[in-house]
């Protein structure tokens, strides 16, 4: 399976990160509790993640956090512009000089590549790729239905380098909790399936928990076991690997790629 580690250049722990976040905050004269409603999230939220006390903080509260702070994606939280202090004009500046200047400063700090990266990730896509579907964990339906597939929350690029893994038809799925944590799968990330190909006992695959009644209770990520019981979907949490369900699934198709963010330990 493959992870993406955004932005690892210029991150040393979390509590840089909580501190950037804290910076920008300060700069729009809002407090953690503004800036979560902004965002979408919780007060806890913030005020944990500034006190650098998530050392996996979930790609897209982070994309929301980042864009309720003007920032493109969450990548610019980590680019060196994010630290520079509030923008002062000139006193004698003109409100056109300074909002050219403003939007001038915007598009470097979302824009800006590392001087050890080659370049942004729109360069790495082959020109084909497309961006696919992803879902919200426990979404009710098949994403297979063509007359009435549940509805996607957004649509993403995958992974570069495997798009062709993904396939046309692949797509994501959000993940909730750390139930997969023993397969290197944590909260937000985002994991890509390719119905199309083939899946395997001992791996992982999103499959479809139904009732005994063969009705659609919602989509999960476990892996795929053959137990004393019959097929099972295991949880595999970083301490114990347990059966969630038997007999009451229908598999949709393997886990082919793994969209992360992780802070680097």
């Amino acid at each position: 399976m493959y992870s993406i580690l955004s932005s690892m250049h210029s991150v040393s722990n979390p509590h840089t990160l909580g501190q950037r976040i804290a910076g920008l905050r300060h700069a729009q004269g809002w407090s953690q509790r503004r800036l979560a409603e902004a965002a979408g999230v919780s007060h806890g939220y913030v005020a944990q993640l500034e006190l650098g006390r998530l050392p996996s903080p979930g790609k897209f509260r982070l994309d929301a956090i980042a864009h309720a702070l003007n920032l493109r994606t969450s990548d610019a939280l980590f680019n060196d512009l994010a630290l520079a202090s509030p923008f002062e004009p000139p006193p004698d500046a003109s409100a056109e000089n300074v909002s050219n200047l403003l939007a001038a400063q915007d598009g470097l700090a979302s824009t800006r590549t590392p001087s050890n990266v080659l370049g942004g990730l729109d360069q790495l896509r082959p020109p084909d790729a497309r961006p696919l579907p992803v879902f919200r964990w426990g979404s009710c339906g098949d994403p297979r239905d063509r007359e009435s597939p549940p509805d996607p929350d957004h649509l993403e690029f995958p992974p570069p380098g495997r798009e062709t893994l993904i396939g046309h038809n692949g797509f994501g799925v959000m993940v909730k909790g750390d139930s997969m944590a023993g397969r290197g799968i944590y909260d937000g990330d985002v994991v890509w399936i390719n119905p199309e190909r083939a899946y395997q006992i001992g791996k992982v695959v999103l499959a479809l928990v139904t009732d005994v009644d063969g009705e659609a209770a919602g989509m999960v990520v476990k892996t795929y076991a053959r137990t004393d019981v019959g097929e099972c979907l295991m949880s595999e949490t970083a301490h114990e690997r347990s059966p969630v369900v038997c007999r009451e699934f229908k598999i949709i198709g393997p886990v082919v790629g793994i969209t992360s963010w992780r802070l680097p330990s």
